[in-house]
């Protein structure tokens, strides 16, 4: 494991959701934090963001975790621009599935494993 690794995974614990969802969207943006979630209101991971905003249901809650435990590991050891694109490309260790739709299903072990084989590559 990574110190990149390690980090992430605590800050992702520690840290508030609505810290939380509010970094993802100031670096992906909101409609690929959504498309993690897989909500069908567009409005909502705004919302989510917001210190006074509604909670997400507790699958959403681990998606946005896990969604910002690989954004961090990626974003840290990579840049920002190469941590969005390697979220929304096909990922030849996720069988050419996009790491946000792992995510989405929470595969954590796979979308972890992918992030840092690309990492350690």
């Amino acid at each position: 494991m990574t110190d990149a690794t390690s980090r992430a995974h605590g800050d992702s614990v520690r840290k508030d959701l609505h810290e939380i969802v509010g970094e993802l969207i100031g670096g992906l943006g909101p409609t690929l934090v959504q498309a993690m979630t897989g909500t069908k209101d567009r409005s909502m991971p705004a919302r989510w963001a917001r210190a006074d905003g509604p909670a997400p249901r507790q699958t959403a809650q681990d998606q946005l975790r896990l969604g910002y435990r690989v954004w961090s590991m990626m974003r840290e050891t990579e840049g920002p621009r190469v941590a969005a694109a390697w979220l929304s490309g096909a990922n030849p260790h996720l069988e050419e599935m996009t790491p946000v739709t792992a995510i989405r299903e929470l595969r954590a072990a796979a979308v972890v494993g992918a992030a840092e084989a690309f990492i350690n590559d």
